[in-house]
């Protein structure tokens, strides 16, 4: 049932008289004549009663954060894994397709699941040669 604009006004107001006249008065929100939060008791009969009048603004499906299958064109899992031999870090291929810095490597954990991924999650690191002698920078 989808409600009309001034339907969900008149509900909206009806939610909030509800708080007002019962919810803040009840000993659970003794906190602060200031606060702007309540908890609802589960128990109570006003609670439930608020339970269900918000059950009419839950009619409709939420919508998604993102679109679905949003990956940008010549992101493949080829494509990466030839980057990644290259040594070019996930983060960084992320930033090159204009990504958030996990993007690939949620990608790629996304594809492992689809079976279209194997191998490790992360791009080899480039060894850095070590020196060797005294930690502290002292020499013998």
């Amino acid at each position: 049932m989808k409600l009309t604009r001034e339907e969900r006004l008149q509900l909206t107001y009806q939610i909030g008289d509800i708080i007002e006249q019962k919810c803040r008065r009840c000993y659970c929100n003794r906190s602060d004549d200031a606060s702007f939060s309540i908890s609802i008791c589960a128990n109570c009969p006003t609670g439930q009663e608020l339970r269900q009048l918000g059950r009419y603004f839950d009619t409709e499906p939420r919508q998604r954060a993102g679109k679905p299958g949003n990956i940008p064109d010549g992101l493949t899992p080829a494509r990466v894994r030839e980057l990644n031999d290259q040594g070019i870090p996930d983060k960084e291929i992320s930033i090159m397709f204009e990504r958030s810095p996990s993007y690939v490597s949620k990608l790629k954990n996304k594809w492992r699941k689809q079976g279209v991924w194997e191998g490790p999650n992360r791009a080899p690191k480039k060894s850095k040669k070590r020196k060797r002698g005294s930690g502290n920078g002292e020499s013998d």
